[in-house]
């Protein structure tokens, strides 16, 4: 088993690391940003969260339902019951 013991020099190397790949990334972002948002905006927001619910809510009612479907298929049933093509009278 091969034990290494951890000493300042690693902790320097991952700091250095980090250091070289936060560095650019913060000089890269401007230091204030305005930003105008038009009264469009807010709506745009309601309607894309509203159809990611719906959308959401649609694709988790089908996969439920192809689940209960496979889970009746797996259970034992009882015999179906035969019914005539034709209606009784009375």
């Amino acid at each position: 088993m091969n034990t290494r013991k951890h000493n300042n020099n690693d902790a320097l190397l991952i700091v250095a690391r980090a250091m070289l790949l936060l560095v650019p990334l913060m000089l890269a972002t401007p230091s204030r940003a305005s930003a105008y948002a038009d009264p469009g905006t807010g709506a745009f927001m309601y309607q894309a969260a509203y159809a990611a619910f719906l959308g959401g809510s649609f694709y988790l009612r089908k996969l439920l339902d192809r689940f209960w479907l496979k889970r009746k298929k797996d259970s034992p049933r009882a015999a179906p019951v035969e019914m005539s093509a034709t209606p009784k009278s009375f």
